[in-house]
């Protein structure tokens, strides 16, 4: 399966040189990826290690490269906490992709020069020049064909998560074949650190949009909304209130209930064409399945799209196997050689009705926690002990709510919710 980025592209991206919105061509993402493709070769080290900051053009760039590079590797995750630091135990060499802002860039910063051995830093002023001045050009040409392993590191394990890079070939040509126009703006803010954005609509826009903002930041956001025609959404922007264009070609969301107050939120701020809601999972990246919504809220199954992951069920909970076989056996999650899952669902064909989950869980930082580990994390992180998380019904669907009792902590909880992306609303008991 290939891929290639168009003659015509146009990236504007926020220099790291002048800290200035730049227009960057083909010409120029081709010495980007080639540099850093040339940066990763010269790692002799087995274990290759990735910790994920915001979204760039250099983070892009880097993901290319090492797609590229034909190198297995590690992706490493953290707990809102931005620690790299135990992480090196899992791997020779780390690679930190993209920006860090704030007080993480001096920790970062700290980390790297305690760590010089271990730690590079890809997005620096100093490899922005290098890369644009590079003696060579990559073609560009992408294949998602080899039978590559990408692992994670999840509650100190390194776990097999992509057994095969035709999982995420597959979902690339899903996302460009179901939802991306040629004609796109795409405005993104989301970064990697999101599992399954990259496919879900990073990778497709860079091979099939012709003009594509990255906003590493909410306040960038707000300088190149306007712009868009195709964005992608989540729960944290939309609880920070932001700022939609009037009118949209396409608007897409996923991992997470994207329910009737979800569109309510949308819709009143712009006028849009496609509403579109992606499904996946950690191990299966979106898209898998999509539902089309309409300005209605109304209970809509879930289409399924990817052609080489394909859906079942046990005991009826969805499960996937792939047309390749039962290439799953050796991944935790895998039963009887198919991962399988705690959504519950009707399965009508290959398409399905999502029911809820069999667990009840609580999303931060986009990995479920169950209910009693979120609030023993809570409690420690922000020192408030009268917390409890319930559940209210939105659409037939229930909703995970953070619950607190003194008004007074509330900022200091809306910070915890905030920074460690948990994915709940908050409120004060009645």
């Amino acid at each position: 399966m290939e891929f290639k980025v168009r003659d015509d592209i146009n990236v504007r991206n926020r220099s790291l040189i002048d800290k200035k919105y730049k227009d960057y061509k083909k010409e120029d993402i081709a010495k980007f990826v080639a540099f850093y493709l040339d940066l990763i070769l010269s790692v002799n080290d087995d274990k290759i290690g990735v910790g994920f900051g915001l979204l760039t053009l250099q983070s892009v760039a880097f993901m290319l490269a090492l797609h590229k590079s034909g190198k297995e590797y590690t992706l490493l995750y953290h707990k809102g906490d931005h620690n790299f630091d135990d992480k090196k135990e899992y791997c020779d060499k780390i690679f930190l992709v993209g920006t860090f802002g704030g007080g993480v860039k001096l920790g970062i910063n700290q980390l790297i020069a305690n760590n010089l051995e271990t730690f590079i830093l890809t997005d620096t002023p100093e490899f922005e020049l290098s890369a644009l001045l590079y003696h060579r050009s990559d073609d560009l040409i992408f294949n998602f064909d080899k039978n590559k392993k990408t692992y994670v590191v999840i509650d100190k394990q390194i776990e097999l998560l992509y057994p095969t890079e035709k999982i995420e070939g597959n979902s690339i040509s899903a996302a460009m074949d179901n939802y991306f126009h040629e004609d796109d703006y795409c405005v993104l803010t989301r970064p990697f650190s999101h599992f399954g954005v990259a496919t879900l609509s990073i990778y497709p826009a860079f091979f099939k949009a012709k003009n594509i903002t990255l906003c590493p930041t909410f306040t960038d956001w707000r300088e190149e909304y306007h712009n868009a025609t195709h964005v992608h959404i989540d729960l944290k922007m939309m609880s920070g209130n932001c700022q939609l264009p009037k009118k949209l070609r396409m608007l897409t969301s996923g991992g997470y209930n994207f329910n009737s107050e979800c569109l309510q939120y949308v819709t009143s701020r712009s006028d849009i064409e496609n509403i579109v809601d992606c499904f996946g999972t950690i191990y299966c990246p979106p898209p898998l399945a999509i539902k089309r919504l309409v300005s209605n809220y109304q209970n809509l199954p879930f289409k399924w799209i990817h052609e080489f992951v394909k859906p079942s069920l046990v005991n009826d909970k969805l499960a996937f196997t792939t047309v390749d076989g039962d290439i799953f056996t050796d991944m935790r999650t895998s039963e009887n050689g198919k991962i399988t899952t705690s959504d519950v669902v009707v399965l009508e064909g290959t398409d399905f009705y999502f029911v809820g989950s069999a667990e009840r869980f609580v999303r931060m930082n986009h990995i479920r926690y169950p209910v009693h580990l979120f609030e023993h994390l809570f409690k420690t992180r922000t020192g408030i002990n009268d917390v409890s998380v319930q559940y209210e019904n939105i659409d037939n669907i229930e909703n995970p709510v953070i619950i607190i009792s003194n008004i007074k902590d509330f900022a200091t909880a809306y910070k915890f919710v905030d920074e460690f992306q948990v994915e709940s609303k908050l409120k004060l008991s009645e």
